[in-house]
């Protein structure tokens, strides 16, 4: 399915940023590509209901690029029920497809001995055969492997690196430099409540409390060039650890951190909010959400924050 010795598995940025982008490219898919009644659980099943609303959207003529739109949301989907299948991880094909640069692959678990596969090639075969069900014999054939193997190796189980965004995030101790941003957020939040100047009792962590909270965002930092050019200071550090807490008291979310010296990420070096134990959860920045607020309210939008809450999943 795809050249072995030039897919590399780390160490590539257009890789970090593909891991990245698999969640949202799931959502969306989910969203705006499928019908209603199609469900996402990372089965082999819902492949069939993937291939067949790729037929219907495209025809044999259409050329198959990566990128945004249908298709690249799909090979974030595939990708990820293959590595469901037959563990492994992501992995970067240098080799030119079509017009882009490379593609990312699914690398199998090593002990299969498997060859990486591209949701990519993948997706150009089933819209040219057209049988419908090119994603699950892809898949079958993986499963074949995994029963063979543990025929030999009854003590074996394929591993499947992890994914942000989309495997349940595992409960870790906290990393020394999140313990003292957030205790040191805890510490000032009475005068950061203070300085923001809103009556007492508006800061109560409740989903409402968002709104008042974005319209103070828009009148500190109204724009994304003043949201770019702020100092980091008391505002932007308590607004963002609020956004957090909120999403941890309503929704179960809880905080994480990569130390970006042992973890190739974009999430690395700054708090983020994960949902432990909880599959295709949200994983959040809480500065992030901060400045789509204000890049919003260039376009006069309101309800970001409280909209981004409803991202995470009901356990």
């Amino acid at each position: 399915m795809t050249r072995g010795e030039s897919v590399r598995t780390g160490g590539v940025p257009d890789l970090v940023v593909w891991i990245d982008h698999v969640p949202d490219a799931i959502d969306r898919l989910r969203e705006q590509h499928l019908p209603d009644d199609v469900r996402l659980d990372f089965d082999v099943a819902s492949l069939a209901h993937l291939e067949a609303a790729l037929l219907d959207h495209y025809t044999d003529q259409e050329p198959v690029e990566p990128g945004s739109g249908f298709v690249g949301d799909a090979m974030a989907y595939l990708g990820e029920v293959l590595l469901t299948v037959g563990g492994g991880g992501w992995g970067w094909d240098t080799a030119p497809a079509g017009e882009g640069e490379g593609h990312p692959v699914v690398v199998p678990d090593p002990a299969l001995g498997l060859p990486p596969l591209a949701p990519l090639l993948l997706i150009g075969q089933a819209l040219e055969r057209r049988t419908g069900h090119e994603f699950t014999t892809a898949a079958g054939r993986l499963a074949e492997a995994v029963t063979a193997l543990r025929k030999e190796r009854p003590d074996w189980e394929p591993v499947k690196e992890h994914t942000p965004g989309v495997d349940p995030e595992p409960e870790v101790a906290g990393h020394p430099w999140l313990a003292g941003w957030l205790a040191e957020r805890e510490r000032t939040f009475p005068a950061w409540a203070q300085e923001t100047g809103r009556p007492a009792g508006t800061w109560d962590f409740s989903a409402s409390s968002l709104d008042a909270l974005e319209r103070l965002a828009k009148e500190r930092v109204s724009s994304a060039e003043q949201f770019e050019t702020a100092k980091p200071g008391l505002f932007l550090q308590g607004a963002a650890w609020y956004v957090g807490e909120v999403a941890r008291r309503e929704r179960g979310a809880a905080w994480a951190y990569m130390d970006p010296e042992e973890h190739d990420s974009t999430w690395a070096g700054k708090p983020y909010m994960t949902q432990p134990g909880v599959r295709d959860g949200n994983i959040a920045s809480p500065m992030a959400e901060l400045y789509a607020a204000a890049v919003m309210a260039e376009e006069g939008e309101s309800g970001v924050l409280r909209e981004r809450l409803g991202w995470y999943k009901q356990r």
